[in-house]
């Protein structure tokens, strides 16, 4: 068998699976796993390989499971006692924003998360201290879609989050802790850290891009610097990977290769270097599984055998998922792993004699022929032109292989690139081509310049990057503006069986190179209805922290979006590193499978609002935006421009105006036509939507406070509502005692974000809303919110509930 490994890893990842989706205990799993292995014996001593191979597969799907029960995540720990926290420092500080973030261990697996804006320097590893810090348990985003964040953590031993404040006691305590090791290797992290920082005294860019392209720190990089990466599908050249471990170990390797002699001592010392530079550059586990790739290779070397890159690849992946089988169900795990796949199984690399056939030599004797017409019409040297053709069919040869490698890793990564990131590059094939040599070239020459201090290759690494720069520069503005949203589960189980039997050119080569063809225009194409009940009015409250947005499914099957989420700036001098609506909202839209929203409303201009905003209407591109003001202040010029570009017509909206969308009337309560721009954004600029539908009102209420309470309730434009979205978070300064006798709300929504800073929703608001006998449903306790009208029922769910729904009787 060519790749005997190949099914067993296969069969083991699919027994992690197996036990994440169902409830296997200890005593079943072992008895499949010994049962099966005593029944591959017996088929090995039949000669019976179908029964032996079918038999191993089984077994090792058994033992899969019971891996994944033996590393199942151990419970919570309680949070420590106490705004003291003493603990050693096992990740160093590094910048996040404006502020610094270091990991404090306090005990044997017991990690926080701890943030600080002054001295970043006492928080190196291997130190003991003592900080003042309040903990709270680490918190993501519950919605469907979402980045688990807390089980990231978790894997990490990382449970809780903390701040340093200002005027806190943080000191540094005598002695030293964790490993020796661990201790020199970052030691010489720190150092190289340093040098690179001094090659490029007062340029920010090329610092921070060549200290996350040489050691792997990403914390100074600016998300707009590698955007065009992204949209290109060549941004995996600035991660350290397996690439790395190859230009790290090439001099060696060529050493080997041209001088022959310490052959077996090249290749030890080489897979040396792979470990400890992996080490050094943080030892993140992409870089770690390519050392470990490349250290099997070297031993296989040294045994001479051959190895063939599929079985290599099961060897490393088992050897990875036995110790850690969580981080199968990674993002960089799966691609990293289908990338080199999608290389061994669609272009298996075959070393073949010079001239193998006629054609080969046809090929070389073209050549001469060319080389010498050449020679005599220009009268050029015959060496001279049989090199420089020899030279250019090189070219031609490496430029085709990397198209054919380029195109192989784009389709074998596209229906993942789908899910994850809701791109596939149309660019990518030549990008890839283009400027990934040109970062990889940057590589050596940044290690030459940190090892000798020299300033001259650190100027040409940072002429190399800004070249890879203004490549993907140019792909990006001839990459169309599409996300995916995503797929059906038909579409794709049915495009990776498409892909599986293509690399096994089964029943031939064409019939599945069809179907995937196939597979991939229905992928991007995306004539699929999103998931939404027909002739239903939803309102969900999407968990964007502490922050707002709301999703609005009308009965006619359009979509709006309320508000798209945001992090408040308080005059931050840098952008925050995440984007609500491009990281929180839109990955939430896309998998319901929306992929174009009616309109987008902004209730009014506060960053916790509208910061997600622009990022919304480049990925979806509403017919709409409806918004109270239209003032001349940066915030909403951004908003503006970006809604120009995507062709979306703005509308202004005030008091009394009747809007029809999606078979349903929406009344704008506020503002009031006579409210002026006040210079800067206001609660009270927020605009209030009642809609209607069937038996049932649903009210939108924004930040909106009391005295535009007392306004609405002395005009008497308001009555019961069914649905209130509690106003400005569950702020004390709205919901006032005579609103909600007014609305007696069944259902109340509020937006807010886990243990934010402003204690919101208030006490006194939730009191009075029991007092009501409202149905509270809170962002910050139950995640995602969903509630659901069809003219007569009520239908409410939570992201945090199983997934059931509760149905209620309306009784108003």
């Amino acid at each position: 068998m060519k790749n005997p490994l190949v099914a067993p890893a296969a069969a083991f990842a699919a027994g992690i699976v197996l036990v994440r989706l169902a409830d296997f205990g200890w005593a079943e799993l072992t008895v499949c796993a010994g049962g099966f292995a005593l029944l591959a014996l017996f088929g090995q001593r039949r000669r019976w390989t179908w029964l032996r191979w079918t038999a191993v597969a089984l077994s090792m799907l058994a033992l899969g499971g019971l891996d994944a029960l033996w590393h199942q995540d151990p419970p919570v720990p309680p949070i420590p006692d106490g705004p003291l926290l003493t603990g050693c420092v096992v990740e160093p500080a590094v910048a996040s924003g404006d502020r610094h973030q270091f990991t404090l261990e306090l005990g044997p697996g017991i990690r926080a998360r701890i943030s600080t804006g002054s001295h970043a320097e006492l928080f190196v590893y291997g130190r003991l201290v003592r900080v003042e810090a309040a903990l709270r348990p680490v918190h993501g985003f519950h919605n469907p879609g979402a980045f688990d964040l807390e089980a990231w953590m978790a894997r990490r031993q990382i449970y809780w989050s903390g701040s340093i404040g200002k005027n806190t006691r943080s000191e540094v305590l005598p002695g030293e802790c964790g490993s020796i090791w661990h201790r020199s290797l970052e030691r010489m992290r720190a150092a190289a850290l340093a040098r690179v920082d001094s090659l490029y005294p007062g340029d920010t860019y090329r610092s921070a891009m060549m200290r996350g392209l040489l050691l792997g720190d990403k914390s100074g990089i600016r998300k707009a610097w590698t955007e065009d990466f992204r949209r290109t599908g060549t941004y995996h050249a600035l991660v350290i990977s397996g690439s790395h471990i190859t230009l790290v170990c090439g001099i060696l390797l060529l050493w080997r290769r041209f001088f022959g002699y310490g052959g077996r001592t090249v290749l030890i010392a080489s897979a040396l270097i792979a470990w400890l530079y992996s080490l050094v550059a943080g030892g993140d586990a992409p870089v770690l599984r390519s050392a470990a790739g490349f250290s099997l290779f070297v031993v296989a070397a040294l045994l001479y055998r051959r190895t063939q890159i599929l079985n290599l690849l099961a060897a490393v992946a088992l050897v990875f998922l036995a110790f850690d089988p969580g981080q199968l169900f990674d993002a960089s795990f799966q691609l990293s792993f289908l990338a080199v796949a999608a290389i061994g199984a669609f272009l298996p690399y075959e070393r073949r004699p010079l001239l193998e056939s006629p054609a080969d030599a046809q090929v070389l004797l073209e050549r001469r022929l060319v080389a010498e017409t050449i020679h005599q019409l220009l009268r050029l040297p015959l060496g001279f032109c049989l090199t420089s053709i020899r030279l250019l069919a090189q070219l031609c040869h490496f430029t085709f292989d990397a198209l054919r490698l380029s195109a192989a890793v784009q389709v074998g990564l596209a229906l993942p690139m789908v899910l994850y990131f809701h791109r596939l590059s149309a660019t990518g094939l030549t990008a890839n081509v283009l400027a990934v040599p040109v970062v990889s070239a940057a590589v050596p020459v940044g290690f030459i310049a940190v090892f000798t201090g020299w300033r001259w290759p650190a100027s040409l690494a940072g002429w190399l990057l800004d070249v890879s720069q203004a490549i993907a520069a140019w792909h990006s503005l001839h990459e169309p503006a599409w996300r995916i949203a995503d797929p059906p589960l038909w579409l794709s189980l049915a495009l990776a069986a498409s892909l599986v039997a293509l690399a096994a050119r089964w029943p031939s080569r064409w019939l599945p190179a069809a179907l995937c063809t196939v597979f991939l225009i229905l992928l991007v194409w995306h004539p699929f209805p999103p998931q939404q009940q027909a002739g239903a009015l939803e309102l969900t409250a999407i968990d964007v922290g502490q922050g707002e947005s709301l999703l609005v499914s009308l009965p006619n099957g359009e979509m709006a979006l309320v508000d798209g989420g945001g992090i408040p700036q308080f005059g931050r001098r840098t952008a925050p590193q995440m984007d609500v609506g491009e990281d929180v909202v839109s990955p939430y839209l896309w998998a319901r499978g929306i992929r174009r929203l009616a309109v987008i409303a902004i209730s009014h201009l506060h960053d916790d609002h509208c910061g997600g905003v622009a990022a919304l209407l480049e990925n979806f591109h509403p017919r709409e935006l409806w918004t109270g003001f239209t003032p001349n202040a940066k915030v909403w010029r951004v908003i503006e421009a970006t809604a120009r570009r995507s062709g979306t017509r703005i509308r202004i909206v005030k008091e009394g105006d009747r809007l029809d969308l999606g078979g349903i009337r929406w009344q704008a309560l506020a503002p009031a036509r006579g409210q002026r721009w006040t210079g800067r954004p206001q609660n009270n600029d927020s605009l209030v939507f009642r809609l209607n539908h069937g038996r049932h009102s649903f009210l939108l209420t924004g930040d909106i406070e009391q005295g535009v309470e007392r306004r609405l309730l002395d005009e008497a434009a308001l009555g019961h509502v069914d649905v209130l979205k509690v106003a400005h978070h569950g702020s004390k300064r709205s919901s006032s005692d005579a609103w909600l006798d007014a609305m007696h709300p069944s259902v109340a929504l509020v937006s807010a974000g886990t243990g934010n800073m402003y204690g919101l929703p208030h006490p006194r608001v939730i009191d009075e809303l029991d007092t009501h006998h409202a149905l509270i449903l809170r962002t910050d306790q139950d995640g995602l919110v969903t509630v659901r009208s069809d003219g007569r029922y009520l239908t409410v769910s939570k992201a945090r509930w199983e997934p059931r729904e509760w149905r209620l009787l309306d009784l108003y």
